[in-house]
């Protein structure tokens, strides 16, 4: 097995993990804002664990990326062909932005000044991660 395939194949099966993880954050942040919940350890590391798991993805998926694809080493994208496009330009830009979402809603989470406003910023911006995500995560 090559150095492609194997990351390749981490890539695709790692998804699962932080997708779960985009899930849990999401619900745990929705069930804290609607029970007015206290802000604390679990919402904390909970936030933490998926921004670090979008940050291991990410890694992983740049190196595919500029290093070992081969539909992306001679940067010559079929714009016109829908699954070159998916894969050179649509699935990066916006898993790129899934994870700037994670990021904000990590930040604004742990720096609001009450626990509700907490839960109201980390619920829009991890529900704007997941959302992005969904819809660009390849599901075959």
């Amino acid at each position: 097995m090559n150095m492609y395939t194997l990351l390749k194949e981490f890539h695709s099966e790692f998804r699962w993990l932080v997708l779960a993880l985009a899930v849990i954050v999401v619900i745990i942040f929705l069930i804290g804002f609607i029970a007015k919940r206290k802000y604390g350890k679990a919402e904390n590391l909970t936030s933490l664990f998926y921004m670090i798991s979008c940050d291991i993805q990410l890694l992983a998926g740049l190196v595919l990326y500029i290093f070992l694809s081969p539909a992306t080493s001679s940067f010559a994208i079929d714009m016109s062909d829908p699954t070159s496009r998916f894969q050179s330009v649509e699935h990066p830009v916006t898993m790129l932005l899934a994870i700037v979402f994670a990021h904000i809603g990590r930040s604004k989470s742990k720096n609001a000044a009450t626990d509700a406003s907490k839960f109201k910023k980390g619920l829009i911006w991890f529900a704007l991660s997941l959302i992005f995500m969904l819809s660009r995560m390849p599901w075959n």
